[in-house]
């Protein structure tokens, strides 16, 4: 009887030392921590991955946009009491063309195409107002501080801003004014990122 005992015991014996092996096998040269996996890119990583960043551009990178190549010739940081967005402007060195661009993250990334009016017949106020034709509504009015980077840097400005934005449909319509200067009118119209390609200078 003791010998069968015994038998047992060291049956048992091998079957613990050969779970702790198996053990420490699965582990691998991780000394028993688990391996961490890479995580997941969403789709618009993947985009980004592609086509660039829009929510990196500065001054000097390149943008390219409905088949035309424009540089960043500025870049405008705004902050309204701690909600940021960037405002680029961007030049065709070919055409002369120039537009701005907006990129906002608020619920999700927003971005827009700008372009000035250069003599504006209409100014801001009222909550409805028509312009070239289109009834807007208007959206959001506020005001926040800015600075400027420009290519090859240098001192950029800094000051505050009020705006006042209005909207018919995807069309957009903004006003704004800095420091004590006159109104300054653009039309714009929202845009996916996948519609540009950015190029980081250098």
């Amino acid at each position: 009887m003791e010998a069968v005992v015994v038998i047992v015991a060291v049956v048992l014996a091998a079957a613990a030392g050969v779970a702790f092996a198996r053990r420490r096998g699965a582990a691998g040269d991780t000394g028993g921590r688990r391996r961490e996996l890479p995580p997941l890119r969403s789709p618009e990583d993947e985009q980004r991955a592609l086509h660039g960043d829009v929510r990196r551009l500065a001054p000097g990178d390149a943008v390219s946009y409905e088949g035309t190549d424009f540089l960043v010739d500025r870049t405008m940081r705004f902050d309204q009491g701690g909600y940021a967005w960037k405002e680029h402007l961007l030049s065709d060195a070919v055409s002369g063309r120039r537009m701005w661009l907006s990129v906002e993250e608020d619920d999700g990334l927003e971005v827009a195409v700008w372009e000035r009016v250069p003599e504006p017949d209409v100014e801001p106020g009222p909550a409805e107002l028509t312009y070239d034709g289109r009834a807007y509504e208007r959206q959001e009015r506020g005001s926040a501080r800015f600075r400027t980077e420009q290519t090859g840097g240098g001192a950029g400005e800094s000051g505050t801003m009020e705006y006042v934005e209005y909207a018919a449909g995807e069309r957009l319509l903004v006003f704004e004014r800095y420091g004590t200067g006159a109104w300054e009118v653009s039309t714009g119209r929202a845009i996916s990122e996948h519609l540009l390609d950015v190029y980081p200078r250098g």
